[in-house]
């Protein structure tokens, strides 16, 4: 019989991601869908297409102060263009890359600054932060797989922009392989800090 652990004191695995609009949504879901008819390899992720910015362990008893300094740093934050652009391989991943990495790093800095007092897990397990940010077409692929579908798709040209408005925060219970839920979304007002108003209205 399992041991009873206290809501807030379960292991949670968090993500943080930016949504694509859902043109690109569909665009993104239709490259799976090719990938698993025309190669035949069911390494097509099923989940939605995003952009992972972090992803982390905690307990979940952190969580409302991780989720008020997302607000936080997204109150600051101005939304921006996202350019996808053709396709990469990191060998064993298929992605969609993304052109215009710059703002979507910049976030991923403030974040990785701000908010790692915050996410260091049980034991000081690192958390991850985006370096560079993609949209995963299929994963897990073997060197074999790779060498076989690479050409194909790398000759194929793909481009699609949206603007980026917010970030959602999801999470699951860390060891159960279920769907992520969402914890909360957070738009990008662009506000300036409130020091700054302070300076600048003083």
């Amino acid at each position: 019989m399992k041991a009873y652990i206290p809501r807030g004191y379960r292991l949670c695995e968090y993500l943080l991601i930016i949504e694509p609009t859902d043109q690109a949504k569909k665009q993104i879901q239709a490259f799976k869908q090719y990938f698993i008819k025309c190669h035949r390899y069911q390494n097509a992720i099923v989940s939605k297409g995003h952009i992972t910015l972090a992803r982390f362990l905690q307990y979940e008893h952190r969580e409302q102060r991780i989720v008020q300094k997302l607000q936080q740093l997204a109150d600051c934050t101005q939304p921006f263009q996202v350019e996808l652009q053709n396709f990469g391989s990191f060998g064993h991943t298929l992605f969609i890359d993304i052109k215009s990495a710059d703002p979507i790093l910049q976030v991923v800095a403030m974040h990785r600054h701000e908010l790692r007092p915050l996410i260091n897990g049980p034991k000081h397990v690192a958390p991850y932060f985006a370096t560079k940010p993609h949209i995963t077409i299929a994963r897990n692929l073997t060197p074999s797989q790779n060498e076989a579908i690479w050409p194909i798709w790398e000759r194929t040209r793909y481009n699609e922009t949206f603007s980026a408005k917010n970030m959602v925060l999801l999470k699951r219970i860390a060891g159960i392989r279920s769907p992520y839920t969402i914890v909360r979304k957070f738009d990008f007002l662009g506000l300036l800090p409130a020091v700054v108003q302070g300076k600048l209205f003083a």
